[in-house]
């Protein structure tokens, strides 16, 4: 039978909870493809589709069901491990775990990012427990090294369910070691869940060493040119201007105020041009508040991410 919305899953009390908090009634071609999958055949998967498919739900409704079939989970077994390529995407990911863990409150969580000591993160996995971790690849390896009272390295021998999200983004920004370092501290007999945007030949040797068999999901945005590959969603619109180079910052400017009522991102190269022009631009747009976030700040840059998602104009 072709699942089109979430109540065609027979979904648990408390993840269809968490799904109507959100508002959700339909699902997305790559929920729809996966979820199914991942659920009833218990197998690895492999799932192409663009940024904004909704991958996100499309992982965390399977971890949620498959460990309350696989439960009960002591304090400090890890059940589900979410590597995700920035702390960004991690923060992002487990604001929406903690929503789903409002529902389904017998696991805990706990997100390793950095931007804190190894200790406090050490600390937090004793205290509160770790049954599903979200993580970015360094600091979860830092970790998983550790030789400590309560050993990671240890606790995650219980793993059910490993989700590699973003996958493609993980092996450019160079994981690749760290990603078969953590490979080793797991388990054979687990599920896997590879997502990315791409494939490419670094992804399959990933999947070789990381998966066992996987089924390959391929959700593709239908496009203008059938020949061409599509990256983003069909629904993103993307503008340009040409303009001379010393004209560029003015014709920045220009458009800034032209979106006071509106969040706005704008990327520089480099940490100092960011430094550099979030201070220039807070002296010419006084009614929004410009905020310059960077890969040098560590401990702010989670506050700076979360004071722009919920600010309201």
């Amino acid at each position: 039978m072709e699942v089109q919305s979430f109540g065609d899953l027979d979904l648990s009390t408390g993840v269809q909870a968490a799904i109507d908090e959100l508002g959700f009634t339909s699902l997305t071609p790559v929920q729809a493809a996966c979820i199914p999958i991942f659920l009833s055949k218990k197998k690895d998967v492999v799932v192409e589709a663009v940024t904004g498919s909704g991958k996100t739900l499309a992982f965390l409704i399977p971890v949620f069901e498959i460990l309350q079939r696989r439960a009960p989970f002591k304090k400090h077994d890890v059940a589900a491990l979410i590597i995700s390529p920035t702390r960004e995407l991690a923060l992002q990911t487990a604001e929406l775990t903690n929503l789903f863990l409002k529902h389904v409150p017998e696991f805990s969580s706990i997100l390793l990012i950095g931007g804190d000591r190894v200790a406090y993160d050490l600390t937090k996995i004793s205290e509160n427990g770790c049954n599903i971790i979200i993580a970015t690849p360094g600091r979860l390896a830092d970790i998983l090294s550790q030789n400590t009272e309560i050993k990671l390295s240890a606790c995650i021998k219980a793993l059910e369910v490993l989700i590699l999200d973003e996958a493609d983004r993980l092996l450019d920004l160079g994981f690749e070691k760290t990603l078969n370092t953590i490979l080793g501290y797991l388990p054979k007999q687990r599920q896997t869940g590879l997502f990315s945007a791409t494939q490419t030949k670094e992804m399959e040797d990933l999947i070789r060493a990381g998966m066992r068999n996987p089924v390959c999901i391929s959700v593709k945005e239908k496009c203008v040119d059938a020949n061409a590959v599509q990256r983003t969603p069909s629904t993103l619109s993307n503008f340009y201007m040409v303009c001379e180079a010393d004209k560029k910052f003015s014709v920045l400017l220009s458009f800034l105020l032209s979106k006071e009522s509106e969040k706005c991102m704008v990327f520089f190269s480099t940490c100092a041009s960011v430094n550099y022009f979030a201070s220039v631009l807070k002296e010419l747009i006084k009614n929004v508040p410009v905020i310059g976030m960077h890969g040098k700040i560590k401990k702010k840059r989670n506050q700076i991410f979360y004071d722009f998602k919920n600010y309201e104009k």
